[in-house]
């Protein structure tokens, strides 16, 4: 089973619900894995932490480094592209004379599939990998359901929407929406979740500004009843 995880903008916290949901499956016994095969704002040679310690090198990318707090393996490679600017992946990839290609992230892909494997892309659906190609083209040949992530403010509803109407229109289906640094005493975000939940069908998720969750194990729990179903199957 794949899972592509994406967001509505930048900065919505993605890697945060990537490793959260990755810390739900580990403690259900799954075989899990996260891969991130694009990491853009990474300027040193990654290296294996000491085999003795949990805790991972400052040189590992840092989506990665939460991805082993979560409980991933330290010596499994998450990334195939990393640049140093931290930027949409094509312009940082020019800055350093490279190009990334679809085929290559997706054979990377294939090459570490796990049980459960949960893709996260850099950005947004629609952030250019090249010229001519994007994370929406990952996404689709992947045929893996979308997470979306929002961060549940102002304007969460239109990022949303205009997000899913992009996927019902190349046909990716959403396995869920999660309402990222929800906030249950404020009025927007109970207004966002309640008017979201009227218009889709699949589970709404919301977590809140989670503090003292340095294992994920905290948001891990939100995430139990949306993963159960998926290994019932198993």
């Amino acid at each position: 089973m794949k899972f592509f995880i994406t967001g509505s903008d930048t900065d919505v916290g993605k890697s945060f619900v990537t490793a959260s949901l990755l810390r739900a499956f580990l403690e259900q016994g799954a075989k899990a894995v996260a891969l991130k095969p694009v990491q853009t704002g990474y300027a040193e040679n990654s290296r294996i932490p000491d085999e003795n310690s949990r805790i991972p090198s400052q040189s590992l990318e840092p989506d990665f480094k939460e991805y082993i707090k979560a409980g991933q393996n330290t010596y499994f490679k998450a990334t195939c592209y990393t640049f140093a600017y931290p930027a949409s992946p094509h312009f940082s990839a020019e800055l350093e004379g490279k190009k990334i290609k679809a085929r290559g992230i997706l054979d990377f892909i294939e090459q570490n599939l796990a049980q459960i494997t949960l893709i996260e892309g850099a950005g947004g659906i629609l952030v250019p990998l090249n010229e001519n190609q994007s994370f929406l083209d990952i996404s689709k040949e992947l045929n893996a359901p979308v997470i979306l992530v929002c961060k549940n403010c102002l304007g969460a509803i239109n990022h949303a929407l205009l997000n899913l109407e992009i996927l019902r229109q190349n046909s990716i289906k959403l396995a869920a929406l999660i309402l990222n640094f929800h906030d249950e005493n404020d009025a927007i975000c109970l207004s966002n979740q309640q008017f979201l939940q009227k218009k889709l069908s699949c589970p709404i998720i919301t977590l809140k500004n989670y503090k003292n969750n340095e294992n994920y194990s905290n948001s891990a729990k939100d995430f139990r009843a949306f993963i159960s179903k998926f290994l019932d199957k198993k």
